[in-house]
């Protein structure tokens, strides 16, 4: 994660929360020195066995799952949110081509929203 000509005032650590499909993950914690490098996979899987048809399956991520990504940081043991970002999950997993760089779906620059906590 990136952050041009922004230091951190409090040097606790960070951790990127990330909720979809209905499953929740979070990474270990990085110090709090901008760019953050989060070396590590989350996986989340989900079988939908009453869905047959993919057309019924587009919709269900449309509508009914969101992808959520939080940047936090751990100040006193409390998280303090930094940053969200959020899109239906089938935005996010299928994007636009024309959106996308590199190999589709591998390499992704997203832009997340600043909270007022992070000043």
């Amino acid at each position: 994660i990136t952050c041009p000509g922004v230091l951190l005032k409090d040097k606790e650590e960070l951790y990127l929360s990330v909720s979809v499909l209905g499953q929740y993950k979070r990474t270990q914690c990085v110090p709090a020195a901008f760019p953050l490098f989060f070396q590590e996979k989350l996986v989340f899987e989900k079988a939908f066995t009453d869905i047959a048809d993919p057309g019924d399956l587009v919709k269900l991520l449309e509508r009914r799952f969101c992808f959520l990504c939080i940047l936090l940081c751990i100040f006193f043991s409390v998280g303090k949110i930094l940053a969200t970002y959020q899109e239906n999950t089938r935005d996010f997993l299928f994007p636009d081509p024309k959106l996308t760089r590199g190999h589709h779906g591998l390499d992704r620059e997203i832009l997340m929203k600043r909270s007022s906590s992070f000043t």
